[in-house]
């Protein structure tokens, strides 16, 4: 429907007459939302002021992009979308695309290479539609779960919480992680080499120490970051010089590494030994699930 109109605030505007007024010259509105809907059951008007929308826009110099905006038209945040640049292959069955590592009865059509850039067109729901770039013909879509969005060559538990950050939720803790999980520092090894790791690497490293999944390591991340938050120390990963028993030498902020490492540590050992905690949270509900799905698996096994 090339005409369709859209109610934003008190009004109903068309497409064209709302990229307008966002200042959105040579671009094509592909999908439109509100972030929060007012209920149903409820007759309340939300003044303008207080209404969020989120669009996906294509454009020729930004392929895509989120635009989150007030019911003004005044633009809050533009959110680029990922590549999708998986370690894995993808094999194709008609327009779908799925991890080579997920066998199927049939042969599959074709395959994509690993770390082949895919573009991201949209993403509806639990689907992700993406195409290849110079082939603007060849469309394909994946399910949400599959589709590994990279950044640079993350870890298995970056790639993660990035699908459950993607599009853009409510859930701020997602947003949090990322953005902690991106710091890098220098960590000395027992040998005086100096060496430079994100705290993605530091939590995987532990993760595999303590033999647990990535969605029980995301979690008990996620609690230990917030108990650190609410205690006003710095997350500033990662954790400084190791096998140090004396902290008075240190500065402030390395003290700050070492006992929010620490917190961290004793989170994942925590998890490991309970595998359960209270779910208050979207996010948190997604990782007991997975969680739940990964032991019923080993158990199958076991």
């Amino acid at each position: 429907m090339k005409n369709r109109i859209y109610r934003i605030g008190y009004e109903w505007v068309s497409k064209r007459e709302l990229l307008e007024r966002l200042l959105l010259h040579e671009s094509v509105l592909v999908e439109h939302k509100r972030v929060f809907p007012p209920p149903e059951d409820t007759d309340a008007e939300v003044p303008p002021e207080d209404e969020r929308h989120m669009v996906l826009i294509r454009s020729q110099r930004r392929p895509g992009e989120w635009v989150t905006f007030n019911g003004l038209y005044e633009i809050q945040t533009r959110e680029p979308i990922p590549w999708i640049d998986s370690p894995l292959e993808y094999h194709q069955f008609g327009t779908e695309l799925i991890p080579g590592n997920i066998r199927r009865e049939k042969a599959p059509q074709g395959r994509i290479p690993a770390r082949t850039k895919l573009q991201v067109a949209a993403v509806r729901q639990d689907t992700v539609f993406v195409t290849v770039p110079g082939h603007p013909s060849r469309r394909y879509e994946m399910s949400l779960s599959h589709a590994r969005f990279a950044k640079d060559y993350p870890t298995e538990l970056e790639m993660k919480l990035q699908v459950y950050a993607f599009p853009p939720r409510p859930d701020i803790f997602v947003d949090w992680l990322l953005k902690e999980g991106r710091k890098t520092g220098i960590i000395t090894r027992p040998n005086q080499e100096r060496v430079e790791k994100s705290a993605f690497q530091v939590w995987d490293d532990l993760r595999k120490e303590y033999g647990i999944s990535v969605s029980a390591a995301l979690l008990a991340i996620k609690q230990a970051l917030i108990v650190l938050d609410r205690a006003g120390v710095e997350t500033d990963f990662p954790y400084p010089v190791q096998e140090r028993s004396d902290l008075s030498l240190f500065s402030d902020a390395e003290r700050d590494a070492f006992y929010s490492y620490q917190s961290v540590r004793s989170a994942m050992a925590a998890v490991a030994a309970l595998l359960t905690t209270d779910p208050k949270d979207p996010l948190q509900d997604t990782l007991l699930m997975d969680i739940m799905l990964e032991q019923q698996m080993n158990r199958r096994r076991d």
